[in-house]
């Protein structure tokens, strides 16, 4: 094949993606899986979303991590253009940082705590085993795109639905919500909030990506009759754990 060929090839695969990812929000469009070895975490091949532009990563990215204790981010940092030849160039690069706030470039991948001889670990034992403090992946504030609004991580949405669904599920609100989360690449947050009320909470415009989990967690051991609810104002508390 030509190199002219080769070159407008190229050129059509960037365009196609930039126009079926033109309505999603900045952040980790497809990709992402994170799994662990020892200390070390490697970030399967990934597709993000910045502004216009659309950013591959096709190789798996290892980065060693530091038992420090204290909140450690794993973002993704863009760097500014470069016109070179005939091409443009953009760039991302994987980093750690002890700066829980994001900058403008910056994406959250994911978060943790690591004490010193420990492992880090992306396996999960439930829903609520990903916000364990230490040692643990967390991926409860994670930068993920979304339709027309920023989006929640997809693992933690079908983690969710499957503990769920083992629950013998009858209400079409619990049937609906599950099964969006199983099978769509992306779930729209109006969709999350609808269902939150339709479960008794009390939502607000500026729920945070962490304040949607922890709720979406309430809602799974009320599914799994562990908890019952009252309401009190604004706030939804659990009012009877059962064991």
């Amino acid at each position: 094949m030509k190199k002219e060929m080769l070159l407008a090839l190229r050129d059509y695969s960037f365009g196609l993606a930039q126009l079926q990812f033109s309505d999603l929000t900045n952040g980790i469009v497809a990709g992402c899986d994170i799994s662990s070895i020892g200390t070390r975490l490697i970030i399967a091949p990934s597709i993000f979303k910045l502004g216009n532009f659309i950013y591959l990563m096709t190789e798996p990215h290892s980065i060693e991590c530091k038992p420090t204790e204290c909140t450690t981010v794993v973002k993704i940092r863009f760097s500014s253009s470069n016109v070179a030849n005939d091409y443009i160039h953009y760039s991302g690069k994987i980093v750690l940082d002890s700066n829980i706030n994001l900058a403008e470039n910056e994406f959250e991948i994911c978060r943790f705590k690591l004490k010193l001889g420990n492992n880090l670990r992306t396996k999960y034992t439930n829903f609520d085993d990903i916000q364990t403090e230490y040692d643990t992946v967390n991926l409860a504030n994670a930068t993920w795109s979304g339709i027309e609004e920023s989006g929640i991580a997809l693992p933690i949405l079908r983690r969710f639905a499957k503990e769920a669904l083992v629950c013998h599920l009858t209400d079409v609100w619990d049937i609906s919500f599950c099964s969006q989360c199983m099978s769509q690449e992306r779930v729209h947050k109006k969709v999350i909030m609808a269902y939150l009320l339709a479960k008794g909470v009390m939502v607000t415009d500026d729920m945070s990506n962490l304040d949607i989990y922890s709720n979406l967690a309430l809602v799974l051991r009320q599914l799994h009759g562990k908890t019952r609810y009252t309401k009190t104002n604004d706030i939804k508390k659990p009012i009877i754990e059962l064991g």
